[in-house]
């Protein structure tokens, strides 16, 4: 009986609920902009947000061996790359993608699919908002490409704002913009830390992304579909965020605050992604060159795992951000490029604010800056020290980074870097 009783509530809330549209929200990226950080946080409270009638849509029946893919959306992003593809004329490309993104997919084939069972869990739980993460939604494209494809977008957006139409669901986009300088250094780093073939190097990439730095343009395919009033920008920076990203998108996507006693997820590498500096990135490309010229014994896992995620707290002399790559003038002219852009944005999704898109102001100090003068062996050699001694201090040591640090030593000894 008391079963019974819990089914009806529930049916007579969701009936209710969809009297009276579910919210869902759409949390599309961009990419570095802390989506992670948020994520994470999202799926640690994925039951505690039921009890408040929000649902983060979580598959724990369905192992992922990426836990981005566990905590995010990315399985959404991935069917409608696919579909977007197909509409696209681009059959090959879509057959091509489909064979390695089938696994990760699955129990689903296609968006609708997808969407039919997180309506069902909505109905089950009586929830009237929904949240869906995924940045690589943004510019249909993941961290670990290079170019963009206009028609891939659009055709994506045009599909996702169809699925929340067909759901009679009211949709809220709300995304994080970063200033163009560093979102282009941030990119860099993690396709190098990420992609298949990291050993291109910066100014091809900064040339070949360049279209992915306009972010009117990209915004203005989701604010075509989804309308000017259905989009939350925000600018990510300390001055607009200074209690993080987190605490932000509840206040302005949820319009409440964290409760006192949820607590944040441990540090881990999903959650934080650590930034290299750029020695260490200089030290991932020389050695993913190597790979391909024939070390069988070197493997990804080994050199990423060594170089980044095992050495929080590693610093070198060059940093990791922008300043690493592009001295001030170059700065200041990619800013320069986008300037219209970012007025157009603050005008038309910050209306109320009445200020530039972001508060930073751009760097002047010329005299100072000295170019980048690639990566020595006394460098390579201090960053491998320091990583022997992270990996010592917990009292035991892995075999991957072990063979790893091998050859990180070896790389050395044979003046490879040099």
């Amino acid at each position: 009986m008391h079963g019974d009783a819990t089914a009806t509530r529930n049916r007579i809330g969701a009936q209710i609920v969809t009297a009276a549209k579910v919210k869902i929200i759409f949390h599309i990226g961009q990419h570095k902009t802390g989506s992670k950080a948020l994520q994470s946080f999202l799926y640690l409270h994925s039951a505690a947000l039921a009890q408040r009638g929000i649902l983060y849509p979580v598959d724990q029946t369905v192992h992922q061996k990426v836990r981005a893919y566990q905590i995010s959306h990315y399985r959404l992003f991935a069917l409608l790359r696919h579909e977007a593809l197909q509409a696209c004329g681009q059959a090959n490309a879509a057959r091509h993608y489909w064979r390695e993104q089938r696994a990760i997919c699955r129990p689903y084939d296609c968006s609708r699919a997808m969407f039919d069972a997180i309506e069902n869990e909505r109905r089950r739980i009586g929830a009237d908002t929904i949240i869906v993460s995924a940045e690589d939604l943004f510019d249909m494209q993941t961290a670990h490409q290079i170019d963009l494809n206009m028609d891939c977008l659009a055709a994506g957006v045009k599909i996702l704002s169809e699925l929340a139409r067909a759901f009679q669901y009211q949709p809220v986009v709300v995304t994080y913009v970063r200033r163009q300088d560093h979102l282009l250094g941030a990119h860099y780093v993690q396709y190098v830390k990420g992609s298949r073939d990291p050993t291109i190097e910066f100014k091809t990439f900064a040339r070949t992304f360049a279209p992915r730095l306009d972010t009117y343009r990209l915004l203005a395919c989701w604010s075509t579909e989804f309308g000017a009033d259905a989009m939350v920008v925000r600018p990510y920076e300390r001055a607009a965020m200074p209690t993080g990203i987190v605490a932000d998108f509840f206040e302005c996507a949820l319009q409440q605050a964290i409760p006192s006693d949820w607590m944040a997820p441990a540090p881990e590498r999903e959650a934080v992604n650590t930034t290299p500096g750029r020695d260490q990135v200089e030290l991932i490309r020389h050695l993913h060159r190597r790979r391909g010229s024939g070390w069988p014994l070197l493997r990804r896992a080994q050199i990423l795992d060594t170089t980044t995620a095992l050495n929080w707290g590693v610093t070198t002399k060059h940093g990791s951000t922008i300043a690493a790559w592009l001295s001030p003038a170059q700065r200041r002219q990619l800013l320069l490029d986008h300037t219209e852009g970012n007025a157009r944005i603050a005008q038309h999704y910050l209306p109320k604010t009445k200020t530039p898109l972001f508060s930073e102001p751009p760097p002047h100090d010329d005299a100072s800056w000295q170019p980048y003068s690639g990566l020595s062996a006394q460098d390579t050699a201090a960053i491998i020290r320091q990583v022997r001694r992270q990996l010592f201090c917990g009292g035991s040591i892995k075999w991957i980074a072990a063979g790893a640090l091998f050859f990180l030593s070896v790389a050395i000894l044979m003046g490879i870097l040099v």
